[in-house]
């Protein structure tokens, strides 16, 4: 199959998932996976898998989601590229969490949100804090729920209204 092939194979993808037919994308996205992997071209590969799982996120389908980031991070690692590397960790967290495997989700949400920080990309760290913090009110955990949205605060560049109110509130001392 020639690059031309595989692209349109994506982009039908894309289009898929945008109108909503999340398994149809799911199955498009696995197909120039395998297309991408059979010219030896890992790092689209990857990312294909990456869209593939989340659609099937989207379809509601979380044991496959998980099954189809396996291997993502890795490549995106070797081939030195942190952003889609988050990306990954990020996807294999929510399905995780969809799986309701509360700790393991957690822990990856956590390398996520190191990676968020370090370079910088607030919003992004927040979304995956906010993320954190609904496993932890979910399991129990209000203080640990509390901290993460405060982190999740801490570091969000365009912050809402709501989110501005919470960090003024904060700042005076009104809520903790």
């Amino acid at each position: 199959m020639n690059q031309i092939n595989i692209m349109t194979l994506a982009e039908q993808g894309k289009k898929e998932y945008e109108t909503g037919n999340y398994v149809a994308a799911a199955d498009l996205f696995s197909q120039a996976a395998q297309a991408y992997a059979s010219v030896r071209d890992e790092l689209n590969a990857a990312e294909m898998k990456n869209n593939e799982s989340v659609a099937l996120l989207q379809a509601g389908k979380a044991r496959e989601a998980l099954q189809a980031t396996e291997g993502t991070e890795e490549i995106f690692q070797k081939e030195n590229n942190i952003k889609r590397q988050r990306t990954a960790i990020s996807n294999l967290a929510t399905a995780l969490e969809g799986l309701k495997k509360w700790s393991e989700a957690l822990a990856e949400y956590e390398r996520a949100a190191s990676l968020f920080e370090q370079s910088g990309e607030g919003d992004m760290h927040s979304m995956v804090r906010k993320a954190a913090a609904n496993i932890n009110l979910k399991r129990g955990h209000i203080t640990d729920s509390q901290f993460d949205v405060y982190d999740s605060l801490r570091l969000v560049q365009k912050p809402t209204l709501t989110q501005r109110i919470m960090k003024f509130l904060i700042r005076i001392g009104f809520a903790r």
